[in-house]
C-alpha cells in the first residue's frame, strides 16, 4: 500500500511538472522578444561600412537604435543613440516632438509625374503641401542619423569634411563620403556615346554647384547641400525652360504645376540612370520638381527595391 501510494506521488510530481513546463512554454511564446523594425534592414544595406544595432526600451516602449561607423582599422568609432520613432531616428531629447519631423523613408518615385494625369484631389493636395503656411512650419526633416553618419552636427564639423573634385570636367565642393560614387558616376557618363542629346548636354553645362550651407527654400529642414550630399547640374540657358518650380511658382502662381514635361529643362535619361546606379536620386520626380538637382540617398533606392520585391510576394 505504501509503494503504491508513493508510486502515486511520484506521478503526481511528474505530471506537475510537465504541466507547469507547458504553461512555461507557452509564456515564453507569448514574451517573445520584439524583433527590430524590419525598416532598419535598408539602413543597413544602404550604409554597410556603419554599424546598427536595436535594443528595445521597454520604458519608451520603442527600439533605442545605436549607430557607429566603422575605423579603417576595422573598430567601431564614436556611438550615436536614436530612437526609432516609426522611422524618424530621433535623440531622446526630442520624442516628445515627434510630430514636427517626417519618417526618413518614403516611396521615391522614379517616372517624372505628368501634370496632365493629376486629379482635383491630387491638386488640391499639391497646393496645401507647397503652400508657405505649411513650408514654414511644416515637418521638417530629422538630421540626427545624416548625423552621426556623416559627422556633421553644425558648419564648422561639416567644412571639415567637404572636399573640392573634379565632376563632368567641373569642380565641385562635396563631402568626402560621396567622393567615391559621384567619381564613378563622373566616369560613367563621360564615356557615354556622344550623340546629339549627350552633345547638347555637355556642350551646355556651365556648372554644378555642390556644398553650401544653408536651409531648404521657405523651410525649416537643413538642404542636402548644406550636407555636401547633394550637386545641381546646370546648363547655359536654362532660363530658357523650366527648371525649378519655385522659380516658375513666381511667375504663374495659380498653375505652376501644370507647366508641361515639355517645357521643362531635364538631363538626359541615361545620366538620370547612372546616378541612381551609385546611389543618388533625381529632384525632377518630385511634386516640387527639381530638375537640376541630385542628392546622395542610397536608403530611398534601397527602400523602394523592398517595397517592390514586397509587392510582388
Amino acid at each position: 500500500m505504501r509503494i503504491s501510494l508513493r508510486f502515486a506521488c511520484i506521478a503526481l510530481v511528474f505530471f506537475c511538472a510537465a504541466v507547469w513546463g507547458a504553461e512555461q512554454s507557452q509564456k515564453q511564446k507569448r514574451q517573445k522578444p520584439l524583433s527590430e523594425p524590419i525598416e532598419l534592414s535598408v539602413f543597413k544595406k544602404a550604409y554597410p561600412d556603419v554599424h546598427f544595432s536595436a535594443s528595445y526600451d521597454k520604458e519608451k516602449k520603442d527600439f533605442l537604435i545605436t549607430v557607429s561607423k566603422k575605423n579603417s582599422d576595422g573598430s567601431r568609432g564614436k556611438k550615436t543613440e536614436l530612437y526609432w520613432c516609426e522611422g524618424r531616428f530621433l535623440p531622446e531629447s526630442e520624442l516628445e516632438n515627434k510630430a514636427g519631423y517626417r519618417r526618413m523613408l518614403y516611396h521615391y518615385e522614379r517616372e517624372v509625374p505628368d501634370p496632365r494625369s493629376f486629379t482635383a484631389e491630387e491638386i488640391d493636395g499639391i497646393k496645401g503641401f507647397t503652400s508657405s503656411e505649411n513650408r514654414r512650419n511644416g515637418a521638417i526633416d530629422p538630421p540626427f542619423l545624416y548625423n552621426a553618419i556623416y559627422e556633421c552636427d553644425d558648419r564648422i564639423s561639416t567644412e571639415q569634411r567637404i572636399i573640392k573634385m573634379d565632376f563632368l570636367t567641373k569642380s565641385v565642393n562635396v563631402h568626402e563620403r560621396i567622393a567615391e560614387p559621384l567619381r564613378r558616376v563622373s566616369e560613367r557618363v563621360m564615356a557615354l556615346e556622344r550623340d546629339d542629346e549627350m552633345q547638347t548636354f555637355f556642350s551646355t553645362l556651365v556648372r554644378t554647384d555642390g556644398y553650401a550651407w544653408r536651409s531648404v527654400r521657405d523651410t525649416k529642414s537643413r538642404s542636402f547641400h548644406s550636407l555636401g550630399l547633394a550637386i545641381d547640374v546646370l546648363p547655359r540657358g536654362y532660363y530658357q525652360k523650366v527648371i525649378y518650380w519655385g522659380w516658375q511658382k513666381q511667375l504663374d502662381p495659380e498653375n505652376w504645376y501644370l507647366t508641361p514635361l515639355s517645357k521643362r529643362w531635364m538631363p538626359p535619361q541615361r545620366v538620370i540612370d547612372i546616378f541612381a546606379d551609385e546611389g543618388f536620386i533625381w529632384g525632377g520626380t518630385w511634386i516640387v520638381w527639381d530638375n537640376m538637382h541630385f542628392e546622395y540617398h542610397p536608403e530611398l533606392l534601397v527602400y523602394k527595391e523592398y517595397l517592390e520585391k514586397t509587392l510582388q510576394e
